[in-house]
């Protein structure tokens, strides 16, 4: 039976922004040394490279480099690997590569099957990747980080997308429109028994498990504009963090659960912020203009299980 751990935190709402900090300083002792993962066309418009930097936005540095675009970073739990998914082989494919941009394998060939792979995400213990395919309708897969035992978790008709692994290593949460609209959803690591989470008449989608596995990050247009919120991990007691007039998407949170990184539309395109967990202390950690910096993965998110 699927299980869902829940408690009573609530959070507050962010009141603007404040300017990036001076180079050096870290958001909190905790994440001191923690990195963040992003994607960027900075220096190539319209064509996304990996990027890293520090959890206070200095030291960023340009680790891919290929034609066509390699997107949607996921660092490793033990922060020494990063998934992403690139088109340099023809589709799009699961790649993996060191943190320092070296040794790039090919993780996935949905390509040759035909949907092609999309924004992958590590187990908790770096054993296994889930990622979505890229045509729609889309399904949920699981492959081990070797590229053995590819398997389809959801085989819905529906369009089931962006999954995240709990800490634990029991449950997965998703996006899914198979009732219709766009929501969350939980299921056992293998495909089982999945719960939907939220029910608005918005959209709801990129979910992200908190550190501690009690809450779940995700972003939702419920009140007329793309926000990121958080609720408990059973989908109860949900509190918008941002307010802003345009969109704020794909929350992802600190080593320590304290801070939440996410990309915000400015002036046109996207750079990457981050914020205290209750959605106060908002920082500006990118300048990309007239490019776009979004897709954080701030790394060691997600404790080993034990």
């Amino acid at each position: 039976m699927l299980t869902i751990v829940a408690c009573g935190d609530r959070a507050g709402r962010v009141m603007g922004y404040a300017q990036p900090p001076a180079a050096g300083t870290h958001l909190s002792h905790a994440n001191a040394g923690s990195r963040i993962a992003f994607s960027s066309d900075r220096d190539a418009p319209g064509s996304a490279e990996i990027y890293v930097m520090n959890a206070d936005g200095s030291d960023q540095r340009q680790l891919t480099s290929t034609p066509g675009n390699s997107n949607g970073p996921a660092l490793s739990p033990n922060g020494q690997r990063i998934a992403f998914h690139s088109n340099r082989g023809g589709g799009t494919d699961i790649y993996l590569m060191n943190a320092d941009g070296s040794d790039v394998t090919r993780l996935t060939n949905l390509t040759a099957l035909g949907p092609s792979a999309h924004f992958a995400n590590w187990s908790p213990n770096g054993r296994q990747v889930v990622f979505n395919s890229f045509v729609q309708p889309r399904d949920i897969y699981v492959i081990n980080a070797d590229g053995t035992g590819l398997t389809n978790l959801t085989n819905n008709p529906a369009d089931d997308l962006r999954a995240d692994w709990s800490p634990d290593g029991r449950t997965i949460a998703f996006t899914s429109n198979r009732d219709g609209n766009q929501e969350i959803y939980l299921m056992n690591a293998d495909g089982t028994e999945p719960v939907r989470l939220t029910f608005t008449a918005g959209a709801d989608a990129n979910p992200e498990w908190s550190p501690n596995g009690r809450r779940i990050a995700f972003e939702s247009n419920r009140d007329g504009n793309a926000e990121i919120y958080v609720m408990n991990a059973d989908g109860t007691a949900p509190v918008r963090l941002t307010e802003n007039s345009a969109v704020d998407t794909k929350p992802s949170w600190s080593p320590d659960g304290r801070s939440i990184a996410f990309h915000r539309q400015v002036e046109g395109h996207f750079e990457v912020f981050s914020m205290k967990a209750d959605g106060t202390s908002v920082t500006r950690l990118t300048q990309s203009a007239p490019g776009f910096s979004g897709f954080p993965s701030w790394g060691q998110a997600h404790a080993p299980a034990p």
